[in-house]
């Protein structure tokens, strides 16, 4: 199940996702205005999508309907396109002497880290109370703005901005209506009289000057990487001390704290059992990602990591299936330059889930290049890792390497 790159891409053709793509499957070519998606090399390993920063990727069944006509681009796309040789630029670059270096196997370190832990947020009645109160929030001191700010969490609740400006517009009729009051009632002016309009007049000034004092930092163009600073009305000083105080006491009972800290990323592994928190690398496992390759002197080992774990998923409960992930067919394919690895997952209780859901691809191809002239090659699988020695030359059962002892033959 690809990803589709829609409208959003053309002629923008930002490269994020290409730089974020494990296995490089996103390509164009010069002419074209977007970046397509090889379904083919399209692991649905998901970097791309959060990655992309005009929101132009979609899984294939979850494409709007606009933008279905990006599906058939992306196939035509494809039918013509010859992928540039592996190697130098295009691959891996070159190394210091010229030559052209391949990409190494296994996960990029970037994506085998686990997401920031959930932030905390205001209780949802106080925040329709926080946007419902903006124009007179607006009038107190800028940390109190700053602090309330950070605690909500979303302008779309609270912004410092937003509720200084709605402020400083009513204080452009405020204060002329009060200056006029007080000078109709307080000094018993004439309504109509020369000096009431120098008083509506008088107060319209004062809300111009403090407006702009109030939004000096983002008025005068400096250097500094500091917040700006939304200051407060001049009648806003005392209830910000007052309030300021407030938040300070109440904070822990206005703020939803999660109720524990996440240590895996969604879909994390629930079994009976221990529990596989590190799930991003289990879900690496699953496409035969979790793999590398040593040479020795006269040898090459390479060593693949198959899944331990089923993901929890709703497909899990769905088809009930097991905590434990079954074993992986294979087959190993020894070429003059290159041994590939084909997996399957051929267990029928996972038939009606396999490509359903990139939580359950239903195998993997990884392919290992090697140099020399190998003739075989030993394979052994324990514990979920296969280890595959290619002499460089000669037969495997030639070389001084021990065979693996599992502990259940030692037992017995």
């Amino acid at each position: 199940m690809a990803y589709i790159i829609c409208e959003p891409c053309v002629d923008v053709k930002d490269t994020a996702c290409v730089d974020v793509c494990p296995v490089d499957c996103i390509h164009t070519v010069d002419g074209e205005n977007q970046l397509y998606i090889n379904p083919d090399e399209c692991i649905d390993c998901a970097a791309c999508e959060p990655a992309c920063p005009v929101n132009a990727i979609f899984m294939h069944d979850e494409v709007p309907a606009e933008w279905d006509s990006y599906i058939e681009i992306n196939e035509k796309f494809f039918e013509t396109f010859v992928k540039p040789d592996a190697g130098g630029d295009a691959a891996g670059g070159a190394d210091g002497d010229g030559k052209k270096t391949e990409k190494r196997q296994g996960i990029p370190e970037e994506f085998v880290q686990l997401p920031d832990l959930p932030a905390s947020s205001i209780r949802p009645i106080l925040g329709l109370f926080v946007t419902l109160t903006q124009p007179v929030l607006g009038a107190f001191s800028a940390k109190f703005k700053s602090e309330l700010e950070e605690i909500v969490g979303n302008s779309r609740t609270f912004s410092a901005a937003v509720s200084t400006g709605i402020n400083c517009l009513i204080n452009l009729t405020l204060y002329p209506v009060l200056l006029f009051l007080f000078a109709v009632k307080g000094r018993g002016i004439g309504l109509f009289s020369a000096e009431s309009n120098l008083a509506i007049f008088v107060g319209v000034v004062f809300a111009v000057v403090e407006g702009l004092y109030r939004f000096k930092d983002d008025l005068v163009s400096t250097e500094s990487e500091e917040q700006p600073k939304y200051r407060a009305a001049f009648y806003g000083w005392i209830p910000s001390f007052i309030a300021q105080a407030c938040l300070s006491v109440f904070k822990s009972t206005i703020v939803s704290q999660p109720r524990a800290p996440r240590s895996s990323v969604p879909g994390a592994v629930l079994t009976d059992g221990p529990i596989y928190s590190d799930d991003l690398r289990e879900r690496y496992r699953r496409y035969g990602m979790v793999n590398q390759i040593r040479e020795a002197s006269d040898y090459y080992q390479i060593e693949i990591e198959f899944p331990r774990w089923v993901p929890d998923s709703v497909y899990k409960k769905q088809f009930d299936l097991p905590d434990r992930m079954p074993d992986y067919t294979y087959q190993i394919h020894l070429g003059d330059d290159a041994l590939t690895v084909e997996a399957k997952l051929e267990d029928p209780r996972f038939s009606q889930v396999l490509g359903r859901a990139s939580s359950f691809p239903d195998g993997f191809r990884n392919t290992f290049q090697i140099e020399g002239k190998p003739n075989d090659y030993r394979a052994d699988l324990r514990d979920k890792v296969l280890e595959i020695i290619v002499p460089k030359t000669g037969k495997a059962a030639d070389l001084l390497i021990e065979q693996p002892v599992h502990y259940a033959k030692l037992k017995g």
